[in-house]
């Protein structure tokens, strides 16, 4: 099997944990990689426009996998090779049957849009505090989302419910696993919806479908896929090979082919030295 493509997670992967960094022993790797025409994709659940210029600057880095798969771009010209959008008519479906008083985001063309009544009273709610910079970055309150979601486009990333009550989370999961419109995450403390068939592997297999088309032949059997979360667990599982962080959940820890060191240790870095490099 040669690796002919890295798919890297950000956040708890080839990021140190103040979520905007890498070591020097991962550049090093990337550009290594690089070197043996090895395409170096990062393939994160952030949206486009807070992918982390540390990765994204390198100038061997020219596609990203985003939104958890619902859109890769070409970075240099901002042009999107592959998507699968949620639709407003899936959103607006998606919307009406949360519970009242939820935290809902819509997450559409590099923002982050909440209802202003939330966006006003974000400090009562105990968000994780990474997420309350992106929204300080990227966040846009709009009066209503069924009147925001009149006036898009079928363009919608995906619907982030970062922040639900214990009590209703496993009721909220149960209601919207029930939809065969939507895929789902779980990250703990919430959940992320994007639209049926959306996940890390559709986003790096559509990247590859593209190459496809420019005479590049790189199929799943060529990836190594690097992660640390639930939405890393399809891609570690059907990728040529899955390696899972030191620090990742022990779900992920146990679905992967192989595990590595944690972020703080290089582990990114190990991993790409010892299955990718030659």
């Amino acid at each position: 099997m040669k690796i002919k493509l890295l798919a890297l997670d950000m956040d708890g992967t080839v990021l140190l944990d103040d979520h905007k960094s890498i070591s020097e022993r991962t550049r090093q790797a990337i550009y290594r990689a690089a070197a043996e025409n090895i395409l170096v994709v990062p393939s994160s659940g952030r949206i486009y426009s807070v992918l982390p210029e540390a990765v994204t600057a390198l100038p061997c880095v020219n596609y990203a996998v985003t939104s958890n798969g619902a859109v890769v771009y070409h970075l240099k010209t901002q042009k999107v090779v592959y998507s699968n959008y949620l639709s407003r008519v899936q959103a607006n479906t998606l919307l009406k049957i949360l519970p009242a008083g939820l935290w809902a985001e819509i997450w559409y063309h590099g923002k982050i849009y909440l209802e202003a009544e939330k966006w006003q009273q974000r400090s009562a709610y105990a968000l994780n505090p990474f997420h309350v910079n992106v929204l300080e970055e990227i966040g846009c309150p709009v009066n209503r989302f069924a009147d925001f979601l009149a006036g898009m486009q079928d363009e919608i990333e995906k619907i982030n419910l970062p922040l639900i009550p214990p009590e209703q989370k496993q009721n909220v999961w149960k209601v919207l696993s029930a939809c065969p419109d939507f895929s789902l995450v779980d990250t703990g403390c919430g959940i992320e919806v994007m639209r049926s068939g959306t996940s890390k592997l559709d986003g790096v297999r559509g990247l590859c479908h593209y190459f496809h088309q420019k005479k590049i032949n790189i199929s799943m059997e060529n990836v190594l896929a690097l992660g640390d979360s639930e939405n890393d667990m399809e891609i570690l599982q059907q990728c040529g090979l899955g390696v899972a962080m030191g620090n990742a959940v022990p779900a992920v820890q146990k679905i992967a082919k192989a595990v590595t060191l944690a972020n703080t240790a290089d582990g990114a870095a190990l991993a790409i030295e010892k299955y990718a490099l030659s």
